[in-house]
């Protein structure tokens, strides 16, 4: 994903007349330090903002950088989630003045940035956006528009962006990099369904021939909710399933299938990211029932695999879980074209070739 918080610190700066550069040295992660910075001796910048996910990584660029001569250089520990995107801006702007001197230009203070409405829009010029493996349902470019962030006066409570806000950035996004496909990252975009509708009103009236996907939950993806979701331009969603917790109940998983259903029914792409846990001895059961579920697209991801560094664990049981929801899709083919009976006898008989088949 593309950094956003380094392109809304980059906004915020180049309002106050600096000169800003970019440099994502994850997109080249084998190049040496001393290659990567190379750009860095060319530009020659007076301050640094240097960030990352691993406090050892962050804190041996530093070191490097130091070793370079670049004497003001901040750390930021940070996810490129950007969920907390207002946080990290504010005190990251407040360090850079503090080195400066104070704002460069006409007198200003710092502007209170409390919530993510408060931020302008990222410096995506700053960034090689078709450098990232973001791609849509049917493969083109994507990228993408924050819609929540942490409200840093009420104990990082996530709050919702303004759909007005949302619809402006997708405006000039898209007329600035005719970029047509985005990402809504972070959140569930159903769990305030007001916000929610006046989104996808503003998206229809604004008319801007985009598609754009997100998380939802399937307890609220009723047949007049996923198509006004369709006609705003939502082409696909991902629902986040516990396993235990969803396969075990009947109840759930009806609502589940008919959410399924009900997007799809209105061409919406719907894939799952299936959470498995312990006891891993019902994981058969569990992938079987998935797989009734007719989703496009299926990701497991397993938790507490095996003891303590026995990560490989976690993928056996990931690729074992593939495997079985792949042939229990294909069994679910069977099932549906010739009925429970012929259907599972067929699939018997098919053997491996049934198994593997997209039939």
């Amino acid at each position: 994903m593309p950094p956003l918080t380094l392109a809304y610190i980059a906004t915020l700066l180049e309002q106050r007349r600096h000169i800003v550069r970019i440099y994502d040295l994850a997109l080249d992660p084998e190049a040496p330090l001393s290659a990567a910075f190379q750009p860095l001796r060319s530009f020659r910048p007076q301050v640094l903002v240097v960030a990352g996910e691993h406090p050892e990584m962050l804190a041996a660029a530093v070191d490097a950088l130091h070793e370079d001569q670049h004497q003001h250089v901040l750390p930021v520990l940070m996810s490129r989630s950007s969920l907390n995107a207002n946080q990290i801006c504010s005190g990251a702007i407040q360090w850079i003045d503090s080195q400066r001197g104070g704002p460069k230009g006409p007198a200003d203070p710092s502007v209170a940035i409390t919530l993510i409405d408060d931020l302008p829009f990222p410096a995506r010029h700053l960034l090689s956006l078709e450098s990232y493996d973001l791609r849509a349902v049917g493969g083109e470019l994507q990228t993408i528009v924050l819609v929540a962030g942490l409200d840093s006066s009420e104990s990082e409570k996530i709050v919702l962006r303004s759909p007005t806000q949302i619809v402006a950035e997708l405006r000039s996004v898209s007329h600035e990099f005719g970029l047509r496909h985005y990402l809504f990252p972070d959140v569930s975009i159903t769990a305030d369904r007001a916000w929610l509708v006046e989104l996808l009103t503003r998206l229809c009236d604004a008319g801007l021939n985009i598609g754009w996907e997100a998380s939802a939950d399937a307890d609220q993806l009723d047949e007049a909710l996923s198509a006004h979701m369709a006609r705003a331009g939502c082409e696909a969603i991902t629902l986040h399933l516990r396993a235990a917790s969803v396969f075990e109940s009947v109840d759930v998983r009806s609502r589940v299938r008919q959410a399924v259903t009900t997007a799809r029914d209105q061409g919406v792409f719907v894939r799952a990211h299936v959470r498995l846990e312990p006891p891993y001895e019902s994981v058969p059961h569990l992938v079987d029932v998935a797989a009734t579920f007719n989703l496009d697209d299926v990701r497991f991801d397993v938790v507490h695999a095996g003891a303590v560094g026995e990560a490989g664990d976690g993928t056996q049981v990931k690729k074992l879980a593939r495997q079985m929801y792949d042939a229990g899709r294909n069994r679910q083919r069977f099932i549906s074209r010739f009925g429970p009976a012929l259907g599972n006898l067929i699939w018997k008989l098919s053997g491996p070739r049934g198994a593997s088949s997209d039939t």
